[in-house]
């Protein structure tokens, strides 16, 4: 399978004023078309970091010690700022925990839809609205215009949620980060948007890096699972393995 994405030998640390912290060290896997590789660990062991860093959207005190972040056979860590933003959105996206933190609470969500399809898809605002409503009905949601004219307040986390899937997979992305998407919805929310996942990574084929710390549910979709400890993969392999014979 080809590689997507391939994070290879890749370190980071955080400057404190007592010295360098240890974030990441020698991290290594690979995600190819239409593969879910599951990122697992406890809470502080790096996962929402590793996710930023591919994303090249890190703290301003975080600094890359070594290896490479390989997207399509070209190297992030070496790229300049106005590429990255480029790719970030279009080729390369990521989708939060908290729905609500995701969205402009002053812009309609239909305006936010269309701000990515302008930008990355070179449409009119016309044509990217009438793209956007067929977004939303695509992730199955119910009126879809009267939606795009709805606020992030009017709307259920589970909608929001829904808006933003649609929006990460507007562009066509080659790679997409889930970071514990369903964290903060209802367990009925929480079991649709999966469902929705499910069906639309069949649909494109996009490679995608699910993290999470719910391993019950990284059963469910991961085809690989690499599992995190104190910034350190300490063991990787399919995930039938990996939950069957740890």
């Amino acid at each position: 399978m080809t590689a997507v994405l391939q994070v290879a030998d890749y370190s980071l640390d955080y400057q404190l004023p007592g010295g360098p912290l240890h974030v990441l060290q020698n991290i290594d896997f690979q995600v190819g078309a239409g593969e879910v590789v599951g990122l697992v660990g406890e809470s502080g062991s790096g996962k929402t970091t590793l996710g930023f860093a591919i994303m090249r959207y890190l703290a301003s005190n975080a600094r890359d010690v070594g290896g490479s972040i390989i997207l399509q056979g070209e190297d992030l860590l070496q790229m300049p700022q106005r590429q990255v933003e480029q790719l970030r959105g279009g080729h390369l996206g990521m989708i939060f925990q908290d729905p609500s933190a995701s969205l402009n609470p002053t812009l309609s969500l239909g305006e936010q839809v269309v701000e990515v399809l302008t930008r990355h898809r070179d449409l009119s605002y016309r044509d990217a609205w009438a793209v956007g409503e067929q977004l939303l009905a695509d992730v199955d949601l119910k009126d879809p215009a009267a939606m795009m004219k709805r606020f992030p307040h009017e709307a259920s986390g589970g909608e929001k949620q829904r808006v933003l899937i649609a929006t990460a997979f507007a562009c066509r992305p080659q790679c997409l980060i889930f970071d514990e998407p369903t964290t903060a919805l209802d367990v009925i929310s929480s079991a649709q948007i999966l469902q929705l996942f499910r069906r639309l990574r069949e649909e494109t084929g996009v490679a995608s890096l699910y993290i999470s710390h719910d391993l019950a549910l990284v059963s469910r979709v991961a085809d690989r699972v690499c599992v995190l400890n104190q910034g350190r993969i300490v063991e990787q392999a399919a995930g039938a393995r990996i939950f069957s014979a740890p």
